[in-house]
């Protein structure tokens, strides 16, 4: 009895493979298809990347002419002279430093980083705030501005391992 059960299961598994079997070169001409469009798809994924890759290259090369034009132009530029007033020993601000406080302001501080040009700290509403100095121009004011006096602020200036250079701007 085992045996015509057994026999008589792999008949029908037999006829039931050879019936699926028309469905399956359909479905092995639908994996090429997929797998074509995937193909396509990184090909268009590669151009995109050149193309990005192109517009970036542009941009940079762009920005480096920017900043070298900036420079000459910085070279040709006279440093802030920081006149002070006899009277009263105060110092005058260069004119684009004068946005970064407000008009009823008249104790205007600054904290110059020794050796980084680029940062500032400037003493707004009672707490410091980091400024970065791009501008060549501003960089050798700020330069000229270590000759000038320190000025103890009222509240002391962050830590960032290097003291720096507090100024008074009235």
């Amino acid at each position: 009895m085992f045996r015509t059960l057994l026999a008589s299961s792999l008949i029908a598994l037999a006829t039931l493979s050879a019936a699926a079997s028309p469905d399956r070169p359909d479905r092995d001409y639908r994996r090429d298809e997929r797998r074509d469009e995937r193909r396509d798809d990184r090909r268009e994924d590669r151009r995109d990347d050149r193309e990005d890759r192109r517009h970036w290259k542009e941009h940079d090369k762009a920005e480096r002419k920017y900043w070298k034009d900036r420079d000459k132009e910085a070279r040709k530029y006279e440093r802030h002279r920081y006149e002070d007033d006899r009277r009263h020993g105060h110092h005058v601000p260069p004119p684009w430093m004068n946005g970064y406080w407000r008009p009823e302001e008249h104790r205007r501080y600054v904290a110059l980083v020794p050796g980084d040009p680029s940062r500032m700290y400037v003493f707004l509403e009672g707490r410091w705030v980091l400024r970065q100095v791009r501008d060549p121009r501003a960089r050798l004011d700020l330069e000229g501005a270590f000759r000038l006096p320190v000025a103890p602020p009222p509240v002391a200036p962050p830590r960032i391992g290097v003291d720096l250079h507090v100024v008074l701007f009235n």
